[in-house]
């Protein structure tokens, strides 16, 4: 099995095996970034039998995404603050500095700036026959504060159809990456994907969001 690699930018590594795997490497949302991976989905998906998933695809991949470099924006923000991001004190301090600070413009400053301390997020495509699986996976540390966040609202989002009803229902605790994940579990039920097929994994200092699509009944879950 070969693969290539190709350099389309400062902020975008991108590797290919035209026959099982694309796999993108960043450090920040861009304009570009969204391109290519719109651009991968629709090849990806155009000889499937759901070429019209791309657009809820994407939208989770965004969501993904973002949350991903956010979290290492944030990792990098604590360390220039001299925080530590695994102290409760320290982490109650930062994050109300960091969300005072915070703007959609910081991609621009703080992704070279994750990209020299090694931080990054990893996007990848695996695909057969049978189906598609998607992993978002970044490598900086997650408090257990964050992912019991987290994984509640993943677990509530479970006893949800609509999302206009969750909103509502969840009026006062509308903020963090809880939330958009959340979010994608009403998503998935709407296009009859199992929920169950989106996963996030949590190991030392790596965060992994898995979404599997299936395509055929050929497609077996890394679940099994």
């Amino acid at each position: 099995m070969s693969s290539e690699m190709i350099l389309v930018d400062d902020n975008i590594e991108l590797e290919k095996d035209n026959l099982s795997y694309i796999q993108i490497k960043t450090y920040r949302i861009s304009q570009e970034l969204e391109q290519v991976i719109h651009e991968y989905l629709n090849t990806i998906f155009a000889k499937s039998e759901r070429p019209g998933i791309v657009p809820l695809v994407y939208t989770i991949l965004k969501e993904l995404g973002i949350n991903a470099c956010k979290a290492n924006q944030k990792r990098v923000f604590f360390e220039e603050k001299g925080y530590d991001i695994l102290n409760q004190d320290d982490y109650s301090k930062g994050i109300k500095e960091y969300k005072a600070s915070f703007s959609e413009s910081m991609g621009v400053e703080y992704g070279p700036k994750s990209k020299a301390k090694g931080y990054f997020c990893l996007i990848r495509f695996e695909y057969t026959n049978g189906g598609i699986t998607i992993t978002v996976t970044n490598n900086t540390p997650i408090t257990k504060q964050e992912e019991k966040s987290i994984r509640e609202k993943l677990a509530k989002a479970m006893g949800y159809d609509d999302l206009a009803m969750f909103y509502m229902d969840n009026a006062d605790n509308t903020e963090g990456a809880g939330l958009g994940l959340a979010l994608i579990i009403i998503m998935l039920k709407g296009e009859g994907i199992d929920p169950n097929y989106f996963r996030i994994s949590i190991s030392g200092e790596t965060t992994t969001a898995r979404l599997e699509i299936p395509l055929s009944s050929e497609f077996k879950s890394k679940r099994s």
